[in-house]
C-alpha cells in the first residue's frame, strides 16, 4: 500500500508573495533571533484541508470530491488580514499571516468545509475531529521547543500588508518530506466557478 501525504490549498500570485515577503523581512526582526525557521516562499499557500497519509487507491475518489467542491465555489477575492502564532503566544510553534475574503466572509470558509467533508467521505471513513478553519499563510516555524513570546511582540510589528488577489484554482498537493524540508507537488487542480459578473462576461 502506497501512502501519500496530501492537502488541499489555494496558492498566492507571485506579486502577492513578493508583498508578503517584503512585509516579513520587516516584521521578523522583532522575533527572537535564531529561534525561527522561515518557510520557503515557494511553499507559501493557504491550506483548506489537510488529509495526512492517504492510500494511493483513494486519491482518485478524493480528487473527484474536490472537483465537485470547486465546481460549486465562486472565485474568491482575498486579502491579508492580521497575523499571529499557533497555537498561542505562550507556546508559539508557527507564525502566520491571516488570509480572508474582502467584504462579507463566507465562501472561503464554505470551500474549506467542503474540502474537509471530501476527505472524511473518501479517505477517512470514520471521520476525524477538525480544528476550526482559520485562513492563513505560514511564514515561519519555531526551532526546537517553543518558548513564550513577549506580550508586546505584536505591537512592534508593522501592520499586515495591503494586498488583494483573486483565487481561481483549488489544488490537491502531495507533501514529500526531506531532510532539507518539505517539498510540495501538485497532483490535481480544479477551477473554481466564475461569479455572477464573470458569467455575464462569458455570455456577452
Amino acid at each position: 500500500m502506497m501512502l501519500m501525504r496530501l492537502f488541499a490549498a489555494l496558492d498566492l500570485p507571485e506579486e502577492v508573495v513578493e508583498s508578503a515577503a517584503a512585509w516579513w523581512s520587516a516584521a521578523c526582526i522583532h522575533l527572537p533571533a535564531g529561534q525561527w525557521r522561515d518557510v520557503p516562499e515557494s511553499n507559501w499557500h493557504t491550506t483548506l484541508a489537510f488529509y495526512g497519509d492517504v492510500d494511493g487507491d483513494c486519491v482518485d475518489d478524493l480528487a473527484e470530491a474536490l472537483a465537485d467542491c470547486a465546481a460549486r465555489a465562486p472565485r474568491l477575492h482575498l486579502q491579508f488580514r492580521g497575523f499571529g502564532v499557533f497555537p498561542n503566544w505562550s507556546r508559539p510553534s508557527a507564525f502566520w499571516l491571516g488570509v480572508d475574503e474582502e467584504g462579507e466572509p463566507g465562501a472561503l470558509r464554505e470551500l474549506a468545509r467542503c474540502c474537509r467533508r471530501a476527505g472524511r467521505a473518501t479517505v477517512r471513513k470514520r471521520g476525524a475531529k477538525d480544528t476550526p478553519f482559520h485562513g492563513h499563510v505560514t511564514l515561519a516555524r519555531r526551532r526546537g521547543f517553543p518558548e513564550p513570546l513577549a506580550s508586546d511582540t505584536l505591537a512592534h510589528m508593522p501592520d499586515a500588508p495591503e494586498a488583494n488577489w483573486q483565487a481561481g484554482l483549488l489544488r490537491l498537493y502531495r507533501s514529500e518530506l526531506h531532510p532539507s524540508g518539505a517539498r510540495y507537488r501538485v497532483l490535481e487542480e480544479f477551477e473554481l466557478a466564475p461569479g455572477a459578473a464573470e458569467r455575464e462576461e462569458y455570455v456577452g
